[in-house]
């Protein structure tokens, strides 16, 4: 690359000052008064006059061949050749507008050239080192003058910095009204740091329209940062870094909110680079990578994908170890537009919905009815939430739901604390269709009602997750048989599998004859490891906690409890699929009593509409399988390192698991391990084929799928 570098001389008094307006310049000296003919300094449009006309002058040549601020202009070119001809071309034009310059500050074809406070060369842009000898020879700040002043000479050369406002956090800080100046370790190591990264001679990339670019961007708790790179020659250069703190306001952002907001910012920090051509953005957040094809966005999402919408760009996920750059620089919801309406209904327009504003006496009553009612159930603070915003709004709704629910007596009194198994997590994947696999298991005894039950047969959908309950005054076998037939095969069609625990009832014949006369493939779970039907079992827990709700102190009501509280589950949205399970299974949402008293929309139910709806049921249930595979991955990773897989060979000997209940002791007091067993063989990651092992008597007894715990011996 050849630079050439031009000054003009005394350039405002290169202007004319027409001669109707000079007498705008008049100013009194003792010799009388005098006024300007040409443009003198000081001006208040003296600048952007001179800046006009060297546009005008250079319109054919600029940002092709050369480049220019007020009175300084540089020419550049890859080759000597071509230099010359730029050269001439930008000095005719020059020597033809009567413009003159000052040779004591031009440089003609250098490799390297000064500019506006930079050095500027093929290898790329650094910053001007007179400039950073000021910098290294900065005095210690004394007061809050000098805190001002140093950070205002480091801003100019902020994007060369990485994570510049985050090295900058302690001393910003002192600049804020009403905090005293404070000079300690903290304000040290910040005035330190950022002399170092100046003056480490940091190097920034020329920018090559021609070259691929990519914008990385990365969002903290109290900051955003980004990093515009390009692959020139396939090398990756850094064109540009740039950070800032969050506000108050935007600290209180959702993480895909702060990493959208960082995106949004960065491609208008970008804007002269990017705008009209491809680029990629990077992040490190997984959910942005659907960022443009969110279905019904609303709120701040939904502006600024409007305003997204103008770039022509790809996002690309790389994971936080490999996103370092961003991440970097990173590290060191806007409520719905409303109306007030008379009248507490909601309103649809042209397909935007008009929630009613609840006022500050009724919002109590909204949030028993949504939490503690029977067909509410109870439930955390995301379902009562996802059930009040469709209907209602008022300002901090969000915040109140969460203080209503985490402060819920009932809640606090009678919902168990979720212990964590041990073991790796394995995942069992969601179904491909509606019931076509499902889990099956009783709950129960429960205390005999007054209708005569004792039982609850749980069914749960491994596709929709929707429950299907049933009170038992037994658990025989026909009771199941029944329940199997009519209320799943004949209501749902036959499931491919179903997944039950070892119970003498769901091996005995009758099921067995019914499963294999529907060609069904019966699963079994592991022996003690109820984990095997995940989804059932902690549907039971979420069961019995609603239950435990409603009951009467005599606990003779919860039969007639059960159908309202199946209910309210089915109808609350599931934060792994987002989407209810009612919805999944029928194509539609479920009609709350509440509901009754507001409008009824029969436009979407028009018999022209069947295949629309039929299609986007379809669409929603494979939408919810991806939101379900990615949390199943995003809790395996999580749950995986935090536990340590155990591996046994064929001879080992282990103790093995067995819980026992005894009438009369204390469950507390029992053993929970038996042996030692010797390890047969391996069958999968977790479960082992084991053989009782007594020396006394060498009987042995095979136990499959088993866990266990390795057996220490004295040595």
């Amino acid at each position: 690359m050849f630079f050439s570098s031009m000054d003009l001389r005394s350039g405002y008094w290169q202007i004319e000052i027409d001669e109707a307006d000079r007498e705008k310049t008049a100013f009194i000296t003792p010799e009388g008064l005098y006024e300007f003919k040409v443009m003198p300094f000081g001006l208040c449009n003296a600048p952007a006059t001179f800046e006009r006309m060297m546009d005008n002058l250079l319109r054919h040549f600029k940002w092709t061949m050369c480049l220019c601020y007020l009175d300084d202009i540089i020419v550049f070119s890859e080759t000597f050749e071509d230099h010359l001809i730029r050269l001439r071309l930008v000095l005719k034009c020059l020597q033809e507008a009567g413009l003159k310059l000052n040779s004591k500050k031009c440089l003609f074809a250098a490799q390297e050239v000064k500019i506006l406070g930079h050095l500027v060369s093929s290898n790329g842009v650094r910053p001007d080192p007179d400039k950073i000898k000021a910098v290294r020879n900065f005095p210690t700040p004394k007061n809050i003058h000098d805190i001002r002043s140093f950070l205002g000479l480091c801003s100019y050369f902020r994007r060369f910095i990485k994570g510049f406002c985050y090295l900058a956090e302690p001393l910003q800080s002192l600049l804020k009204s009403g905090v005293e100046f404070h000079w300690g370790p903290e304000e040290v190591e910040a005035f330190n740091s950022l002399k170092k990264a100046l003056t480490s001679d940091p190097v920034l990339g020329m920018y090559d329209e021609r070259a691929s670019t990519e914008i990385h961007t990365d969002a903290s708790g109290y900051g955003i940062g980004a990093v515009l790179v390009q692959i020139q020659n396939n090398v990756e250069k850094v064109i540009a870094y740039a950070s800032r703190t969050l506000t108050k306001a935007e600290k209180n952002y959702s993480t895909t909110e702060r990493e959208c907001l960082a995106i949004v910012w960065a491609t208008n920090k970008f804007r002269p680079y990017i705008f009209g051509k491809h680029f990629t953005v990077v992040t490190d957040h997984h959910s942005l990578c659907w960022l443009m094809n969110l279905k019904d966005p609303s709120g701040r999402l939904a502006r600024w994908a409007l305003r997204l919408q103008e770039h022509d760009f790809d996002v690309k996920y790389k994971t936080g170890k490999k996103h370092s750059d961003a991440d970097a620089l990173s590290r060191n919801p806007v409520e719905e537009e409303t109306e007030t309406s008379d009248k507490f209904l909601a309103v649809t327009t042209n397909g935007k919905l008009w929630l009613p504003v609840i006022p500050k006496h009724l919002r109590a009553d909204i949030l028993r009815h949504f939490h503690d009612a029977p067909t509410a159930g109870h439930l955390g603070f995301a379902k009562t939430y996802d059930r009040i915003r469709k209907r209602f709004y008022w300002p901090g709704m969000y915040r109140n739901v969460v203080r209503y629910v985490m402060h819920c007596r009932e809640c606090q009194r009678r919902k168990s604390v979720p212990q964590r198994p041990p073991g790796r997590l394995v995942p069992i994947p969601p179904a491909i269709a509606p019931f076509h696999r499902i889990g099956i298991d009783l709950l129960g005894r429960f205390p005999k009602s007054a209708h005569g039950n004792k039982w609850i047969i749980v069914c749960t959908d491994y596709s929709t997750r929707y429950a299907i309950t049933k009170a038992l005054p037994t658990a025989e076998v026909d009771e199941i048989a029944k329940f199997l037939l009519e209320e799943i095969v004949l209501r749902h069609g036959a499931p491919r599998v179903i997944i039950t625990d070892r119970g003498a009832v769901f091996r005995s014949r009758l099921v067995s004859s019914l499963v294999d006369l529907c060609n069904i493939d019966h699963r079994f779970t592991t022996a003690y490891h109820p984990q095997t039907n995940g989804l059932t079992e902690r549907f039971n827990k979420t069961l019995a906690d609603m239950l435990s709700m409603y009951v009467d102190v005599e606990q003779k009501n919860w039969d007639e409890i059960l159908p309202f509280v199946t209910f309210a589950y089915n109808t609350a949205k599931q934060e792994t699929t987002g989407f209810t399970p009612f919805y999944l299974l029928h194509g539609r949402e479920a009609e709350t009593t509440l509901d009754t008293m507001l409008p009824f929309c029969p436009n979407d139910f028009d018999d022209n509409n069947i295949t629309k709806i039929a299609a986007r049921a379809e669409e929603s249930r494979q939408l919810a399988r991806v939101h379900t595979l990615r949390a199943q991955d995003k809790d395996r990773r999580r749950y995986d390192s935090k536990h340590q897989m155990v591996s046994y060979a064929p001879g080992d000997l282990v103790w093995v698991y067995t819980p026992v209940r005894k009438v009369g002791l204390s469950e507390k007091l029992l053993r929970r391990y038996f042996g030692p067993y010797q390890v047969l063989r391996r069958l999968s990651a977790v479960t082992y084929e084991v053989q009782d092992f007594d020396p006394a008597s060498r009987k042995k007894k095979t136990k499959r799928s088993c866990p266990c715990t390795a057996y220490e011996t004295v040595p």
